[in-house]
């Protein structure tokens, strides 16, 4: 099989292609800003590179800066059914802008700041009479905890959306949640192939509130509660990411700040001790088999009961019965669902339980 990675060529996505060498049988490195994108009435929507058409690959695998939004969902949107590709493409929108992705975090049902979305300066001044302090300040775009400010007063907040006016922005402005004793702390987990792969605790430099490794932050080896695992996996998957980073602060109740679809792991990888690129190149490959698997299925039987009935070889690795991506997709099974297995020989039923646990 042969993947292919699209990036700016950062450390990361190098080492990813790396390992990723054990798992496919070729492995290619394109840089983003040699891609050819050709719209053509009779032949339609082509992408390519000096290695020729990207649809020859069998999984490929787009990282990039916020400033390539566009390039990264037209790339995904062209190959997204011909290709095993990790990112949905609607994924970029919304995981390159925090409005959007916020928003679809909390119409997905997960914990987040009390948010405000603003639209000028002045609605924005407006409300700062009306908040409890201190807040965060930020603008929409924006990596690395860039253009995320904290002010712990009215009169420190108005001076800041003066300073931010000049961006002409719509602001957001969220409750801020205190973590550490004095100096702030979040979560980075990487999630991939609906899974937690590494995860470390983020403590910032000094009193500083954003606890980015990029801004001097340092990292903490830490073992998650089922929970939050939980919260991580649904949080990239409501962004339509099979791989991403989701950061997380751990107040009165954990709640997701902010995911992000190219996450560095030289940090998390240097504090963990764990080749968490692996676990991500393991992903492309189990991902790239099972969207190979679904496109070689006959069309299902529908039985009279209501089942769509399928015939696959059973695969049974150190007693553990693996299932094609399609049973995941045709069940609406999510990570963390509560279910009921039902045995007999030959023969074995799978329901979701229906009943909500107290602490939901």
């Amino acid at each position: 099989m042969k993947l292919c990675v699209i990036s700016l060529q950062g450390e990361t996505s190098k080492n990813i292609a790396k390992e990723a060498r054990a798992f496919f049988d070729i492995v290619t490195e394109l840089h983003l800003k040699n891609i050819e994108i050709a719209l053509d009435d009779k032949q339609g929507f082509s992408v390519k590179d000096s290695v020729g058409e990207l649809d020859d690959f069998d999984c490929v695998y787009i990282r990039g800066s916020h400033k390539y939004i566009l390039l990264q969902r037209a790339l995904t949107r062209a190959l997204y059914k011909k290709v095993y590709m990790p990112l949905k493409p609607n994924a970029f929108t919304l995981g390159h802008n925090k409005l959007l992705g916020t928003l679809e975090l909390q119409q997905k049902g997960i914990n987040i700041p009390t948010s405000y979305f603003i639209s000028d300066a002045q609605q924005a001044k407006n409300l700062l009479g009306k908040v409890h302090y201190p807040i965060i300040i930020k603008i929409p775009e924006g990596t690395h905890g860039k253009g995320v400010l904290f002010a712990d007063s009215e009169s420190s907040a108005r001076s800041m959306i003066d300073a931010l006016d000049v961006f002409h922005q719509p602001y957001i402005i969220q409750d801020y949640i205190e973590t550490g004793d004095i100096k702030s702390e979040d979560l980075r987990v990487i999630v991939a192939g609906g899974k937690v792969v590494g995860a470390m605790k983020r403590v910032s430099s000094s009193t500083d509130v954003r606890a980015n490794i990029h801004l001097s932050g340092k990292g903490v080896p830490v073992t998650l509660t089922p929970d939050i695992e939980k919260m991580s996996v649904k949080a990239a998957r409501a962004l339509g990411a099979d791989i991403a980073a989701v950061d997380i602060l751990v107040g009165r109740k954990p709640s997701v700040i902010e995911i992000n679809l190219s996450p560095g792991l030289k940090g998390l990888m240097k504090y963990t001790n764990k080749n968490v690129a692996k676990s991500v190149a393991k992903a492309l490959y189990d991902g790239t088999v099972a969207f190979k698997q679904d496109k070689k299925l006959p069309t299902p039987k529908k039985e009279k009961n209501g089942f769509d009935e399928h015939y696959i070889e059973a695969h049974i690795d150190k007693g553990l019965l693996t299932l094609p991506r399609f049973v995941t997709k045709g069940s609406s099974f999510s990570n963390g669902d509560d279910l009921i297995i039902r045995l007999k020989d030959g023969e074995l039923r799978v329901t979701k339980h229906n009943i909500r646990r107290e602490d939901d």
